[in-house]
């Protein structure tokens, strides 16, 4: 059987699940993508509202945004199908647990950009778990 009556073992809808996953995937990309084009466009306002020391060059904060949108466009085909297409979500989570210690690091104003990194990758772990449980 095929879509919302599709149950596995454990009850659970796997298309409700995946339909979850994604709808909570696409939130945390959409914030990436604003994130990064803030740091395009105004990256003194995003270095003042992140805490960072000043003055900071312009030029880093922009190289981080673009950083983070193609990051972020890389993650496409693991939204698109996240059953099918596992690596970018598995590289995807360990990237924000990875990207999250290296803000610890860093300390200061950063320690906000681990909280979200960490937070998401929490998320995003369990559900994307009960994805791959779910199949």
């Amino acid at each position: 059987m095929t879509g919302s009556l599709d149950i596995n073992a454990s009850g659970v809808s796997r298309t409700g699940i995946v339909r979850t996953y994604k709808i909570l995937l696409s939130i945390n990309l959409l914030l990436h993508l604003a994130i990064g084009l803030a740091c395009l466009l105004i990256p003194d306002v995003v270095g003042y509202y992140a805490g960072l020391p000043g003055p900071i060059p312009d030029g880093w904060t922009r190289g981080w945004g673009a950083t983070l949108i193609l990051v972020t466009t890389l993650y496409l085909p693991g939204l698109r199908d996240p059953v099918g297409v596992r690596a970018p979500n598995i590289i995807g989570l360990f990237g924000r647990v990875w990207m999250g210690s290296v803000w610890v690091f860093c300390g200061g104003g950063f320690l906000w950009f681990a909280a979200f990194d960490y937070l998401w990758a929490i998320i995003l772990t369990i559900l994307y778990l009960r994805v791959i449980r779910s199949t």
